[in-house]
């Protein structure tokens, strides 16, 4: 849409008859006069904008403008198809620009759904009340954001520019969390003329920060109690044994030096295939290191004492082969003992 740009001298109205390259055009209305008691109509000269609409191929230099729309096709009726999805319009406000205005709904809905997600790991029976610090924090940075951008999506009026706020804050947070460099890209500056080019890069950014998949450093094993007094631990995800550390986590009725000592001497741990061939011959399992304090990713729990598998040991050669998990016998009186077996990735 465009409008003959501004002049230093006169002539900048013309009348309906003669207005082909005037700014304004000039016209006479019936005005009524609300100061008057009697509250006549008069005639009052006006003017109104002279916009037109032009191709971006046409020499506009005498013109100021906006772009309006992109035209795609022209039917044999004479109709037009317009680009509804990749262009963005000059608007003041979003609902105007309708691809900018679904997203909006659309990254609500991720945010929402993400969350979700994360609530229900952290809160998993499975987990034991284990979670990465990370996922609080980005649970608590979802939880702020989600909320602002509901509102958005629902607000009749929201300018550009107050979205382009909006979703700059939100990619510099999130991708504290998914990206490698922790650090936000060089976005480009906002430009009220020309839309897409704003918001393009922050998009790309939202929609892959909010796809992105966090695995949590601390895997919970569940332990199976099997026959003969043996146990075990299922491994579906091989990374784990080919990268994480595992540490099991006991604790019983009696004294904790009395538990460090003993356990040590009367457990064994080696894979789930060879666990029978280690307990008949009576050879030893894989090394249980003492740990001083629970490890960082793992839920601290009074009275656990917490035990690393060594990987260095020539013992553990035997889960470099092809296993299902892990295998443990655990001989000698252990009143009410209770085990934890988890992995935690080294990142």
């Amino acid at each position: 849409m465009a409008l003959t740009a501004l002049q230093i001298l006169g002539g900048q109205a013309e009348s309906p008859h003669r207005y082909a390259n005037a700014r304004y055009v000039s016209r006479t209305e019936a005005v009524r006069d609300t100061h008057s008691l009697e509250g006549d109509h008069q005639p009052v000269d006006l003017v109104v904008p002279n916009l037109q609409f032009a191709l971006e191929q046409q020499d506009r230099s005498a013109f100021t403008g906006i772009a309006m729309c992109r035209i795609l096709d022209r039917r044999p009726d004479g109709s037009l198809v317009l680009d509804d999805n990749g262009f963005y319009p000059t608007s003041l406000s979003v609902n105007a620009i309708a691809p900018l205005h679904r997203f909006v709904g659309e990254v609500a809905g991720l945010m929402r759904e993400r969350a979700k997600s994360i609530a229900e790991r952290i809160g998993s029976a499975g987990q034991s009340g284990v979670a990465d610090i990370t996922d609080f924090n980005l649970l608590q940075v979802i939880n702020r954001l989600q909320p602002w951008f509901g509102y958005l999506s629902r607000k009749r009026h929201v300018h550009p520019e107050d979205l382009y706020v909006a979703f700059i804050q939100a990619c510099g947070e999130l991708v504290t969390f998914t990206d490698e460099g922790r650090l936000p890209q060089e976005y480009p500056a906002y430009q009220h003329d020309d839309p897409r080019v704003s918001f393009r890069m922050l998009m790309d950014t939202l929609r892959r920060t909010l796809s992105t998949v966090l695995q949590p450093r601390a895997v919970s094993l569940p332990i199976v109690e099997q026959r003969y007094g043996t146990l075990t631990a299922e491994v579906h995800d091989r990374t784990l044994i080919e990268g994480a550390e595992f540490v099991l986590a006991v604790r019983a009725r009696m004294s904790g030096d009395d538990l460090r000592q003993l356990f040590v001497q009367q457990a064994k741990v080696t894979s789930m295939e060879r666990l029978g061939e280690l307990v008949s011959l009576q050879l030893p399992g894989i090394p249980l290191k003492q740990l001083h304090v629970a490890p960082r990713y793992l839920p601290y729990h009074a009275g656990f004492i917490y035990f690393e598998l060594d990987r260095t040991h020539p013992a553990w050669q035997v889960m470099t082969q092809q296993t299902s998990g892990f295998g443990f016998h655990v001989a000698g009186d252990f009143p009410e003992l209770e085990m934890q077996f988890w992995a935690i990735r080294s990142q």
